[in-house]
């Protein structure tokens, strides 16, 4: 009878555990509906607020959800991402894109100012090597990855943008090394302003790419053969 007993326990837990799922679950596709937070952090939060569900079981529940592709967990897109139509908007307005072009003309000036004048030591010796380290592993990489990935959307995440930035400058960092070294000599002068140029052409095709993408919808369209039809009568004899 006690082994009875204790299935029977094991399979009313089961059940009101399935209950309780399913009532959280009720719970955060209502606060979805409803509230529409931004992250998961804001929708734990309304729902302990609201319906004074613990954390534990929230998350949990929202973890089985996006296991079973109930639910899709994703990074958010950063604000203002909507593409610049004029180039005023590009350079001016405060968007993303603003911020992304200043920043990199930012680092460039800063390696190009270390690359010009020699620090031994102090605190510009450290800086520099943050700086021009940035720059050659991760910003070249990014402005050639803006150029093949202009637009910013769910094809390619913030931290896919990320590591392929990296892969990339580490891709041009060494071809541009080989060249240098069959061509002109490897100094630090010539790899820090091949690395410039290499950088600041792909910000210049990269603004090309999202001004027309705003303007016409897309890059590169196929123009659509015209295909005539003559309508030829057969005389029935």
């Amino acid at each position: 009878m006690s082994k009875e007993k204790k299935s029977k326990n094991k399979g009313k837990e089961k059940i009101e555990a399935a209950k309780r799922k399913e009532e959280i679950s009720k719970q955060i596709e209502t606060v979805l509906k409803e509230n529409k937070p931004k992250d998961v952090r804001s929708l734990v939060k309304i729902i302990e607020e609201k319906y004074e569900t613990p954390e534990e079981e929230i998350l949990s529940v929202i973890r089985e959800r996006e296991i079973n592709q109930n639910i899709t967990l994703q990074e958010p897109i950063p604000v203002s991402t909507e593409l610049p139509k004029k180039p005023r908007e590009y350079f001016i307005k405060n968007n993303y894109y603003t911020k992304e072009f200043w920043t990199s003309i930012g680092v460039i000036a800063l390696v190009l100012i270390f690359v010009l004048v020699d620090v031994d030591e102090g605190f510009f010796f450290y800086l520099r090597y943050a700086v021009v380290s940035f720059f050659m592993l991760i910003l070249t990489g990014w402005s050639l990855t803006s150029a093949i990935f202009p637009e910013i959307n769910d094809e390619l995440r913030f931290l896919e943008r990320v590591a392929t930035a990296t892969g990339l400058s580490i891709l041009v960092l060494i071809l541009d090394g080989v060249f240098l070294n069959y061509t002109f000599h490897f100094t630090p002068l010539s790899i820090g302003l091949s690395l410039i140029i290499i950088t600041l052409v792909c910000m210049i095709v990269t603004f090309i790419l999202r001004i027309k993408l705003a303007r016409d919808g897309f890059i590169f369209k196929r123009k659509q053969k015209k295909i005539t039809t003559e309508m030829k009568e057969e005389k029935l004899d």
